[in-house]
Order: C-alpha cells, then structure tokens, then sequence
C-alpha cells in the first residue's frame, strides 16, 4: 500500500504537528521527508500522536509517556501486529482498550495499515460519537 493511502486511512496530515513513537523500520521508510518527533517534547502540542508495540506492557508504558503529548481530541492511534502476521505478541483489540483507559481516551475505530500492522484509534469519552 502506498505511503498516501496509509496516511490518508490513519488521518495523517503532515502539515501537522507529527508525533510517532517506536515505529518499525518499514513505516519510516514511508515517512520519508515528513517531519515529525520520535518522542514528545512538551504536553499537549501535537494533532497526531502514533505509537507502535509488540507487547502489552511496551504499550502501556508508551501510553503513559504519550498520553499527555496530544492537543485534546487529537488524532490517537495505537499499532500492534496483527494476530496473523508474523510478529509475535501478546496484544489483541481487547488489550489496547486496556491501554487506552490508563490515558482516557475510549477506543473507536480500526484501521489496517498494512499485513502486519493493526491500528485502533482512540478519542476522549466526550467526543465520541461526535
């Protein structure tokens, strides 16, 4: 799948503040010459915050150090691969809920990113729905 269309599914806009956090070497190559930060530099700045995980504990840990870094009701999402891939791991749909309670946000909408990765987006409890 092409870069534009994986950004255009995960409502990337590059134009924006850009924070993506452990993403796996065949991701980067797409975001070629899109400026974006690896780890936040302040709270509350960015309107795309994207994090990448193999395990469940990796992901909470990531959650807590990122879940501040959005501007409210900025576009959050959480990567963990696919239950049919290749990469092993102990992340399922069910456990990135878990995840996203511990920043409160309420997960609302999946997305595939390509045959290995799997993205669920997360919003605050008020605007879902809206």
């Amino acid at each position: 799948m092409s870069a534009e269309k994986i950004f255009k599914k995960l409502r990337l806009d590059s134009d924006k503040a850009l924070l993506i956090v452990n993403a796996p070497s065949e991701y980067g190559s797409l975001l070629e010459g899109v400026n974006y930060d690896t780890e936040p530099r302040a709270e509350g700045i960015y309107d795309f915050v994207q994090v990448f995980a193999i395990q469940q504990a990796e992901l909470e840990t990531l959650m807590k150090s990122v879940g501040k870094a959005g501007k409210f009701d900025c576009v959050f999402w959480a990567c963990y691969p696919k239950g049919t891939g290749k990469i092993k791991s102990d992340i399922k749909r069910e456990t990135v809920w878990t995840a996203f309670d511990l920043i409160e946000l309420q997960a609302v909408s999946q997305v595939a990113i390509d045959e290995t990765w799997s993205a669920l987006r997360g919003r605050p409890a008020t605007m879902v729905g809206k």
